[in-house]
């Protein structure tokens, strides 16, 4: 009888199932590692700028970024001399992203866990900004509220509209992180947030679409 795999032959095994990219979850599975790949899909940044947030000593954590770079979630992109040492610049070059495909393989209750994390924290960036003064900073700042009535193929463009805005999104972010890597400028943190959702009916919820709040 052949012997049965061990936890780590079965652990290392190619064909078991899984929703997440295998680097992606080993990426995510300490919290240092979580707040760096965090970090650097917001923005380029390096060692020392993420250990002066922290609090932390770059010596402490490194291997962290060396662990992610080896995993090739995030990536090199410049070296500058600072006090006679070089200071190495990364960016992120995997986040947490779910295609339809992907969502819909994800078990429903994990589904609705990632659902809630995901909104709160939207509201969770928004009340930062807001608190820091942040949020109004900018005048083409942009903050809309629509609810509506949609038959179910104006809700189907609905959601590839939000789709298609997000693929838009996250290819800007690329060009952005190429052109600062090139430029050296700082660049503007920011968030974008797309939610489109079926709501509660309500007794008076009865005729056209109400465009409810929007300000650009």
């Amino acid at each position: 009888m052949k012997p049965g795999k061990s936890m780590q032959e079965l652990s290392e095994w190619d064909e078991l199932k899984t929703f997440f990219d295998r680097r992606l979850i080993k990426a995510l599975g300490h919290p240092v590692r979580e707040h760096i790949l965090a970090v650097l899909n917001e923005r380029i940044a390096s060692a020392s700028e993420i250990g002066e947030e922290l609090g932390a000593d770059v010596s402490s954590f490194y291997h962290h970024i060396e662990e992610l770079e080896k995993l090739e979630c995030i990536e090199k992109v410049e070296t500058k001399q600072r006090r006679g040492a070089k200071e190495h610049f990364f960016r992120a070059k995997r986040t947490v992203f779910f295609d339809d495909e992907a969502w819909q393989r994800l078990p429903a209750s994990l589904r609705a866990d990632l659902t809630v994390t995901f909104v709160q924290s939207i509201f969770e960036e928004a009340a930062l900004a807001i608190d820091a003064g942040t949020f109004n900073r900018r005048d083409d700042r942009h903050v809309s509220w629509t609810p509506g009535q949609l038959d179910a193929l104006g809700w189907e463009e609905a959601r590839n509209l939000m789709d298609e805005t997000l693929g838009s999104v996250m290819a800007i972010l690329e060009r952005s992180a190429t052109r600062l890597a090139e430029t050296g400028e700082e660049g503007l943190s920011a968030t974008v947030g797309i939610l489109a959702f079926e709501t509660p009916r309500s007794n008076d919820s009865h005729g056209a679409p109400e465009k409810a709040f929007e300000h650009e």
